[in-house]
């Protein structure tokens, strides 16, 4: 959880924050919420979500944001636990394999950005696109 104090440094914020790729979890947003909680993630990137709907949805404490460009072929999104959540001030979806949200945290800002890169066999122009939004 975010705490204060972090190695007796007044002021200072602690932060987990993981990256996990959840093509076995679909549609099953609520238990991935509970393996976050269990290991104390405030913020995780997630890869392969294939999941359909709205690109914003609350799971159990996490405020869930995830991309949606095709029906069945999201690929990124980025959990804010309960702590955090307020304090994001941005979310940018780049494509269906990038996007990145902006939190202002005291008088830190702090970028995350969730990446799901093209697999070697994949074809020049989507590992094109994946680097161009990238920069």
């Amino acid at each position: 959880m975010r705490g204060k104090g972090g190695k007796g440094k007044k002021g200072a914020y602690r932060f987990k924050i993981g990256s996990l790729n959840i093509g076995t979890l679909t549609g099953k947003y609520i238990k991935l919420a509970r393996i976050l909680q269990k290991r104390k993630l405030n913020i995780a990137c997630v890869q392969k979500t294939r999941w359909v709907g709205s690109r914003v949805r609350d799971a159990d404490g996490y405020k869930f944001w995830y991309s949606i460009v095709l029906k069945g072929k999201n690929e990124v999104g980025i959990l804010v636990d309960r702590d955090l959540r307020e304090s994001v001030v941005e979310v940018r979806w780049v494509n269906d394999r990038l996007m990145s949200i902006k939190l202002v945290v005291g008088e830190c800002t702090l970028n995350v950005v969730s990446a799901y890169a093209p697999q070697a066999g994949l074809n020049e122009e989507v590992k094109r696109r994946f680097w161009e939004g990238l920069d």
